[in-house]
């Protein structure tokens, strides 16, 4: 069953779906019902008929859940039911290999907690060995935790309550000037009060612990229900409930009984407030799927942990999370690790479920790093995102910014150390050397260290574990994602193609961008998606960055994929990888489904000459006619040969050359800028220009198989030469003794070759077929 076999997975959540084997066991169960406040009765069985029952839940009110033990090893069937609605029965099985995950209750989960403070990630009688290590282990982490701290604490201590935001619709970048100070100033504030506290945990200096009991006292101040209430301006709301908690929780017993009540206070109305607006607007990962809801989960788990013995309502918060935070998360990822809202938006997300996992696992001892997303997390991250990138592309926030680095080192670091693979110190130690060389705005220059990384135990690496296999072909296929990478140690040598067909859609920080590509050579961005994050839903990001234009796609006559759509949907499928080439394709039919009956993109890495053909595929619909247009970004100009249909892009000692497989009538396009251009109101240093390519074939015809080549070269490799010609109905390429062929009709007939493929390598001597079935020999 392949991921476009189903509904989108937002639009069917259900789980386990029918005949999976899910990897964690016992497996949250969850469904969408057809009326969200009927009772339920969940059925688990052995046989088809249900009649040999293993697990039965009558009347339950919420549509999903999580049974505290593992399965025994084998198939069941599962349904259920409601007074006006009956599912069909499902089979899934838990095989042998499945991660066993055991989650008790809530109940449980409160009696391991400490009972004194503090309790997030750490105990009291750890901190005699924490602050031992300040001489030691943690020298380098302390050093720059009390530098930061000492920085904070030359700070103001009190802050005003936010002004009221103005109406977005009227004027834009008003508003957005207003709340992107807010946000910043309100999340700074608590950030600098959590350091505070953390160099009191590390140190022992009573004033850092002060100063952060003013900080949160003056925070409390605030009406939770004014101006930074959650559905007023919830960036605001959350700056108090990210940090807040574990920074009370670290000096709880530093705050006068004024402070103290007050602050409690203020915990017990934004809980409420927060935890009302995700239970009564839908359930998170069955009927909302919303971005900052991903948020709003851990915060108020954590408000619930430092606060519980004082708010009588976070044991009923805590049950209702257990299944969302244990079971249904993540929902914009599966087992493969990928993340489909892309790299940047994953690392904020990803690293506040830390706060939640690590809090758990070493608090409550419950390890939800087993579960197969860590581990395969890390490996996406190293592939898909190098230390050396300039760009990561495929969702909001591309930008290379020192603050952005520093925060995948720490999150890699982390699950890295959290899942015990222990395998990923050279990455973290690039990245955190890339870190120190980028610029970062001035206000994502959020002080402190990773709190997770400074208070839980470091592991020694297993100097007897086998050394990484690091294949060249990556494969994400949950979120469609691929990854080539030639070298994953040299960045001068390395040539890293990272490709995007996913099945999540063109919704929330995703863009209209099925079969859209970066390709990085020799340390080098060649190409990219254009386009900035200019604050979301602006001018420039909802026409520009959300269209398909600013993408490494095709266009049909400027129209773009289907966009903010469920439907505009895709996946990577019929691998195939030898010693000569690797290949798969980009399926986005359902992306284009306005105007085309199909539109697939298939890529080939031939390893010898270290270069890619695609072959674009296109037939239109009968009832609408389109020209093919197929675009490609760069941050430099395009050199452009008409005559050869060639195009060449020059980045200090790193080249792309690029030839259109296509010598009937057709036209390159060059262009620079944007329409519309980012807002002035966010400008930074890296928004540079960026200049756009694209040719299109000529004529309206309704199919068409366009073949591109795209030659890397570096310091220590010469890209591929190419010679290439139109011959009846076919187009040929030659790449020294290797042959490339393309239909450009019902058939390919040349020399020896007779066939209705799509496309035909000869490699090596060895003949290759590319159809509808994927890369076979012949």
């Amino acid at each position: 069953m392949t991921p476009l076999s189903r509904p989108h997975p937002h639009l069917d959540p259900r789980h386990p779906r029918d005949g999976t084997a899910p990897r964690t066991n016992p497996p949250v169960f969850a469904w969408k019902p057809e009326h969200t406040d009927e009772p339920v009765n969940l059925t688990v069985a052995l046989d088809p008929a249900l009649e040999d029952i293993v697990l039965r839940l009558d009347d339950h009110t919420d549509p999903v859940f999580l049974p505290e033990t593992a399965f025994a090893p084998g198939i069941y069937y599962w349904t259920w039911s409601g007074k006006f609605h009956k599912a069909e029965v499902y089979s899934f099985e838990i095989t042998n290999d499945a991660v066993t995950v055991e989650v008790p209750s809530v109940e449980e989960w409160l009696r391991r907690l400490p009972h004194d403070h503090p309790r997030i990630y750490t105990r009291s009688e750890q901190i005699p060995e924490l602050r031992d290590a300040r001489h030691g282990q943690k020298a380098h982490l302390w050093k720059k935790l009390k530098k930061d701290a000492n920085g904070v604490l030359a700070e103001p201590h009190e802050i005003d309550e936010p002004p009221i935001l103005p109406n977005r619709e009227e004027d834009y970048q008003a508003w957005f000037k207003i709340w992107y100070h807010i946000m910043w100033g309100t999340r700074g504030f608590v950030k600098g009060a959590a350091t505070l506290a953390l160099a009191y945990l590390a140190g022992g200096d009573t004033v850092y612990a002060r100063a952060a009991c003013t900080r949160m006292a003056s925070v409390a101040r605030w009406d939770p229900e004014g101006s930074s209430y959650l559905g007023r301006n919830d960036e605001a709301h959350m700056s108090v409930i990210w940090h807040g908690p574990s920074a009370c929780d670290w000096v709880w017993d530093h705050f006068t009984d004024e402070e103290r009540s007050r602050v409690i206070e203020q915990y017990r109305q934004r809980g409420r407030i927060t935890f009302e607006h995700m239970r009564n607007r839908g359930y998170y990962g069955i009927t909302r799927f919303d971005s900052h809801a991903g948020r709003e989960i851990v915060f108020l788990a954590n408000i619930a942990f430092v606060f519980h013995d004082h708010i009588p309502d976070a044991t009923e918060w805590l049950t209702w999370l257990r299944p969302i935070l244990c079971g249904v998360w993540p929902i914009w990822a599966g087992d493969d690790g990928g993340w489909a809202e892309g790299l940047s938006y994953s690392t904020a997300y990803v690293e506040i479920m830390t706060m939640f996992a690590t809090t758990l696992k070493h608090n409550v001892h419950i390890d939800l790093y087993r579960r197969p997303f860590w581990r395969n997390y890390t490996s996406w991250r190293r592939y898909c995102l190098p230390p050396y990138a300039e760009w990561m592309g495929f969702g909001d926030h591309s930008e290379r910014w020192g603050y952005t680095w520093l925060n995948n080192a720490n999150l890699v670091e982390l699950i890295d150390r959290e899942s015990g693979t222990n395998a990923l110190r050279d990455y973290v130690t690039d990245f955190r050397r890339e870190a120190e060389t980028i610029f970062s705005p001035s206000e994502r220059g959020v002080p402190g260290v990773s709190a997770q990384i400074y208070l839980t135990p470091e592991i020694e690496a297993d100097t007897h574990s086998p050394r990484q296999d690091n294949p060249i072909l990556r494969i994400f296929p949950d979120v469609g994602w691929a990854a080539i990478r030639t070298d994953l140690d040299d960045p001068g040598q390395d040539i890293a193609f990272i490709f995007r067909s996913s099945p999540y859609g063109s919704v929330s920080h995703s863009h209209a961008n099925n079969n859209d590509f970066i390709l990085h050579v020799g340390g080098k961005v060649m190409a990219m998606p254009s386009g900035y994050y200019a604050g979301y839903g602006s001018d420039h990001h909802a026409h520009w960055v959300w269209h398909t234009k600013s993408h490494n796609c095709a266009t049909l006559s400027d129209a773009s994929q289907l966009m903010r759509s469920h439907q505009s949907r895709g996946m990577v499928d019929n691998v195939y990888e030898d010693d000569h080439t690797i290949y798969f394709r980009g399926f986005a039919d359902p992306s284009y489904q306005d105007r085309a009956e199909r539109y697939r993109r298939h890529v080939c890495f031939l390893k010898t000459h270290q270069c890619f053909l695609m072959v674009d595929e296109f037939v239109a619909r009968e009832d609408v006619s389109s020209a093919l247009q197929w675009n490609i970004h760069s941050w430099n100009r395009f050199d452009i040969d008409d005559e050869q249909k060639r195009f060449t892009i020059r980045r200090e000692d790193s080249i792309l050359e690029g030839y259109i497989l296509h010598h009937l009538n057709g036209y390159f396009v060059a262009s620079e800028g944007w329409e519309p251009p980012p807002t002035s109101v966010k400008e930074n240093q890296e928004w540079r220009q960026q200049y756009h390519l694209r040719y299109t074939p000529s004529g309206l015809e309704p199919c068409r198989n366009l073949g591109v080549l795209l030659c890397p070269g570096h310091r220590a490799l010469a890209s591929a030469a190419v010679c290439s010609e139109h011959v009846y109905a076919t187009e040929v390429a030659r790449i020294g003794d290797d042959l490339i062929l393309v239909n450009q009709s019902d058939r390919i007939q040349f020399e020896d070759i007779d066939t209705d493929a799509l496309a035909v390598l000869v490699l090596h001597g060895t003949r290759y077929h590319i159809d509808d079935a994927g890369m076979h020999l012949t």
